[in-house]
């Protein structure tokens, strides 16, 4: 079954592109993470759109705009190439160099059978949300995203931490005028929040534990291939630590949804059911979630896992109607 889905997938003569939306430094290619690997790198094509800024750093400085502002983005550019991507078509995609805030010569680009889109607008523009298949928005708290960012733009990057933080609060307001309005739109929604479970909430940074909100729409189609099954025994011989999971239903934006709310790290016994089902659906190998210390299950490593089981469906889904 597992070839028979590459085949497909190469066969079917379109791509399918799934785009992440979210802030700058939210978490966008930690979550795509286990779908890249589920598919495999030969699978799976990935760009961001920052390379589709129509500003550089020093005009967008000059011009006191952000990158969250769509006009200084290259939209509808994007949407064409997206459009040609999706027919196996090469483009001449833009390069954004964020070393030095300029761009470069662009480069030809042809995409694998998946497209992952990160980025700030994917999902902005009716243009846009017409070439995507599949949405996910990704939406960890401020205190959360500041941390992340910080810690990618100082450490990564090379930025010095007052201007990253000065930037974090010029961004903010056309945050939610341009990008946070985009979950509305979105097929499944990410909220990240410190852990509420083993440290105090007042502690500036609680470490790599959170608690992970996984709001999917409810897909319409036929029973899944994969079941989700906890083995509730396993609770009882775990030597340490603790989590929490809720689910429920609910309507979001006007549509029904599931709503499940992982907190802590689950061990890895109580998910590898699922993630051996799925990684022989598509032939893979390699684990699907991240881990911490190798037996456990971190909550963003569980919502990578749901992402990937929701791809697959809906990748199905898509060769089905080929």
């Amino acid at each position: 079954m597992a070839s028979s889905l590459a085949e497909r997938l190469k066969g079917s003569g379109r791509v399918f592109v799934v785009a992440v939306a979210g802030d700058s430094g939210s978490g966008k290619t930690t979550l795509s993470r286990g779908i890249r690997r589920l598919l495999g790198e030969e699978a799976v094509s990935t760009f961001s759109m920052d390379d589709y800024h129509s500003l550089d750093r020093e005009e967008r400085r000059v011009r006191g705009m952000t990158p969250l502002n769509p006009e200084a983005n290259r939209l509808d550019l994007l949407a064409e190439h997206l459009r040609s991507l999706r027919l196996g078509e090469t483009i001449a995609k833009p390069v954004y160099d964020h070393s030095v805030g300029e761009f470069r010569e662009p480069v030809p680009f042809r995409s694998g059978p998946v497209l992952i889109l990160e980025g700030l607008h994917p999902l902005y523009t009716q243009k846009l949300r017409r070439e995507v298949d599949f949405g996910i928005f990704v939406d960890p708290s401020r205190a959360v995203k500041r941390r992340w960012k910080i810690r990618r733009d100082c450490g990564d990057r090379g930025y010095q931490r007052d201007l990253v933080m000065a930037e974090i609060l010029a961004r903010e307001p056309d945050y939610k005028l341009y990008v946070d309005v985009q979950k509305v739109y979105a097929e499944a929604v990410v909220k990240i929040d410190d852990t509420r479970l083993g440290a105090p909430s007042f502690l500036e940074d609680p470490g790599e534990r959170y608690s992970v909100r996984l709001i999917q729409e409810v897909l319409e189609a036929g029973p899944s291939a994969v079941d989700l099954k906890i083995d509730l025994s396993a609770l009882f011989s775990l030597p340490d630590g603790e989590f929490s999971i809720s689910f429920q239903r609910d309507d979001y934006y006007g549509k029904r949804v599931s709503v499940l709310t992982v907190d802590g790290e689950l061990h890895r016994s109580m998910v590898e059911g699922v993630e051996a089902k799925l990684k022989s659906l598509a032939g893979s190998t390699a684990p699907i979630c991240d881990r911490a210390g190798g037996d456990r299950v971190t909550s963003t490593g569980m919502a990578q896992l749901l992402l990937s089981w929701r791809l697959l469906e809906k990748l199905q889904l898509h060769l089905d109607k080929a």
